[in-house]
């Protein structure tokens, strides 16, 4: 018999190569826009002083006439709180020998879960600046006694590809938060006939759910005060609510502009996200300098371009991203997409005015002299890393939203 692959495969060398590669969807884009626009916090929170109301003691009299009554400048406060958000690792011993040349791995143990789960805190962070602070991710619908969960008839398709196969989360009511079930890892997604989520398996017992109950990362659901997440653009970017203890039924210049067609979609056109830019110019006394869409919106508003045989210029924005050119107001503007992004909106973004306060930037606990530490009882070590920080506005009428708007 002929020597051939099939029976010389015991005695063939396989060639590793050096690198490992990424699988992973690790893009945050709008996270490296805010990172570049911090402030440092210290003690509790950030305290910002407010200027909402003119001096209207101001008017034209004819001559002789009675003096305007004198007014003055009006301020409120605005107090920021910090979220905390954490990642922890853990290697064993042995592990840690057996990865520490890149003869015996492909990655050494330390430094691959070290930079991993700073890139998957990172991009959970880029997840919740979209939010609205509660750490809800998903609803799903009613299921009997069961561990392959259906998703909510509503559910978008950017909360289904939020969802990946290792997650651990809860399930449960949202306001408040009321647990159905804790600490379940996402085992496997099943996807519909077009690549799209429809439902996902759990680890554990089976579980019963109500139509419309909530999926949060484990530990990270909550209201009112006992919401954790960050404060993402769907609280900010808001014509009402309270934000960082201003209520806009008090000061009404603390309100974003915001477009709505009554939930009938429309096209993403030129001419309507110009009036957006520009209502909003006429309110704040400011210009955006971006448009953040989901995916689906992005190629409508693209669409529109091509339907008139205009050009798709781009725009340079930081970390290396490109943006369609919006022709409005003072300046060309940028119409962007983020993975995060909820569909079938777009935020108008003045980033002069969106503040990461921070009392710590991407850190190790290490104030005993180590990032890592012993597990006690075993051998292994562990590390925690941390970033304590709050996203925020001074000028929540510099901001836009438009909603309502098709996906192609």
């Amino acid at each position: 018999m002929a020597l051939n692959l099939a029976n010389a495969a015991a005695a063939l060398k396989e060639d590793y190569q050096p690198a490992m590669r990424e699988q992973l969807n690790n893009s945050i884009m709008l996270l490296q826009q805010i990172e570049r626009n911090t402030e440092d916090v210290e003690g509790l929170e950030a305290v910002l002083s407010l200027h909402v109301r003119r001096n209207h003691g101001i008017g034209a009299r004819a001559d002789g006439g009675t003096l305007p009554t004198a007014k003055n400048q009006k301020y409120t406060k605005e107090r920021v709180g910090l979220r905390y958000n954490y990642g922890r690792i853990e290697i064993t011993g042995p592990t840690i020998k057996a990865m520490r040349s890149n003869a015996g791995s492909f990655v050494r143990a330390v430094d691959s879960e070290t930079r991993g789960v700073t890139t998957d805190l990172r991009r959970d962070v880029n997840r919740q600046l979209f939010g609205t602070s509660n750490g809800v991710i998903i609803k799903v619908a009613a299921n009997s006694s069961t561990t392959t969960l259906n998703l909510h008839a509503d559910a978008t398709t950017t909360q289904k590809n939020q969802l990946e196969v290792g997650m651990i989360i809860d399930i449960g009511t949202s306001s408040p938060f009321t647990s159905v079930a804790t600490e379940r890892e996402i085992t496997a997604i099943n996807f519909d006939v077009n690549d799209v989520p429809e439902s996902i398996v759990i680890s554990g017992a089976n579980v019963t759910t109500s139509n419309g109950d909530s999926v949060v990362r484990s530990g990270s659901g909550g209201s009112g005060s006992s919401q954790v997440e960050l404060t993402g653009l769907q609280t900010i970017v808001s014509n009402s609510g309270t934000l960082f203890s201003v209520d806009p039924t008090v000061e009404p210049v603390w309100k974003s502009t915001v477009l709505s067609n009554g939930g009938t979609l429309r096209a993403a056109t030129e001419t309507l996200l110009a009036q957006a830019v520009q209502k909003g110019a006429i309110r704040g006394g400011v210009e955006i300098d971006v448009f953040v869409t989901s995916d689906g919106v992005h190629r409508n508003y693209a669409s529109q371009l091509n339907t008139y045989k205009r050009i798709n210029d781009t725009l340079e924005l930081k970390g290396g991203y490109k943006a369609l050119s919006l022709a409005a107001g003072s300046s060309e503007k940028g119409v962007i997409w983020d993975r995060d992004c909820p569909n079938n909106q777009a935020f108008g973004l003045a980033f002069a005015h969106l503040t990461q306060h921070e009392a710590s930037d991407w850190e190790w606990m290490d104030d005993d002299g180590a990032v890592l530490s012993r597990v006690s009882g075993k051998d292994a070590y562990e590390a925690t890393l941390y970033k304590y920080h709050e996203l925020t506005t001074d000028k929540r009428n510099a901001h836009v939203l438009v909603k309502d708007l098709s996906e192609s």
